[in-house]
Order: C-alpha cells, then sequence, then structure tokens
C-alpha cells in the first residue's frame, strides 16, 4: 500500500505513452545483450527493479544490474552495476532496488513521503500523479527534478493540472546522501 502513488502514477504514465509498469531489464537499452534473457528480474517503473527469489530456501540470490547506482529500497546498501550482485533475500523482504535519481513517491502514516536517490552527479527525477480517483475531472501531475552539484542536492518541483494537492503533510527523506 505504500507504493500506491508510485503505482497510480505509473498506471496514468502507462495511459499516457503505453510503456508497460512492469518492464524487462532491457528496456533502457535494448542494445545491451547480457539483460535480453533476464526472466527473473523487471523494472516497476522506471525507478524500482524487483528480482524476486525463485529457489525454495535462498536466502540471497544474484542480480543483474544495468549501469549506475542502485540503492537496496530496505536498508539503502549501494550497488554500482553494470555487473551482478548478490543481494540479501530474507524471507520477510524481496529484493528490490531503487535506481539512483529516482524520487520515490509513497504513502506513509497518511501523508506523502518523498524519497530522494540522488544522482550520482548531474540529474534525476520523479513525477505523482493525482486525481479524484475515478480517471475523471481535474487532475495533477508534480514533476520533480533533483541536481546533483558535489555533496549538494536540489530539487525543482513543478505542478501542472487543476486538482488541488490532495495530502495532508508531506516529508521528505533522503537516501545515499553519505557515501
Amino acid at each position: 500500500y505504500r507504493l500506491l502513488p508510485y503505482l497510480y502514477t505509473l498506471a496514468w504514465e502507462t495511459s499516457q505513452t503505453g510503456h508497460p509498469l512492469a518492464r524487462p531489464l532491457f528496456w533502457p537499452d535494448g542494445r545491451d545483450p547480457a539483460f535480453w534473457d533476464v526472466q527473473d528480474a523487471f523494472f516497476l517503473g522506471e525507478a524500482l527493479l524487483v528480482a524476486p527469489v525463485l529457489e525454495e530456501g535462498a536466502r540471497s540470490r544474484q542480480v543483474a544490474l544495468p549501469a549506475g547506482r542502485w540503492y537496496d529500497f530496505w536498508d539503502d546498501t549501494p550497488y554500482d552495476g553494470p555487473g551482478t550482485v548478490l543481494i540479501p533475500a530474507p524471507l520477510e523482504r524481496i529484493p528490490l532496488l531503487v535506481r539512483a535519481g529516482s524520487v520515490l513517491p509513497m504513502e506513509e502514516e497518511g501523508r506523502l513521503t518523498l524519497h530522494l536517490y540522488p544522482p550520482e552527479g548531474g540529474e534525476g527525477g520523479g513525477m505523482l500523479y493525482s486525481d479524484a480517483g475515478d480517471g475523471y475531472g481535474p487532475w495533477r501531475v508534480d514533476r520533480f527534478r533533483l541536481h546533483r552539484s558535489g555533496e549538494a542536492l536540489e530539487m525543482a518541483w513543478e505542478t501542472e493540472g487543476d486538482y488541488p494537492f490532495p495530502w495532508p503533510g508531506l516529508r521528505i527523506l533522503g537516501h545515499g546522501l553519505r557515501s
């Protein structure tokens, strides 16, 4: 349920672009044959890499990472791709990685939390789509741009549409800011 703002935004994005919510690992760069046959991991939108455990009794798994920095969703451990890394997979959590440069909107304790995963350098971002939940009437798209320069991280926030901000509170959390 915490990911509902992200998933709702992905559903809207699918209606606008035709891009699927779940995407193969070769999606960002189909020229890299290393990801053509990966059938046990997938992207959920652009921000999340999901790597379910498919072997009985396994408590870790190898994950093929595309280029760039990735953060463990559960504990912020950084991983650098391209390459293959061993990810812990205890029973209570699925291996889930967040792409550096992402803004991941989540609902936590009844309010919106923006999880910022800074880019290694340069730009990153994300968006949030909101409406009354029926697909009709006013809507709103919030676009977030991240810019990192050294240890400084700046976020720009632009809004489009007529729907009022639907959240009673907002929290911003930074991840991976000290390495």
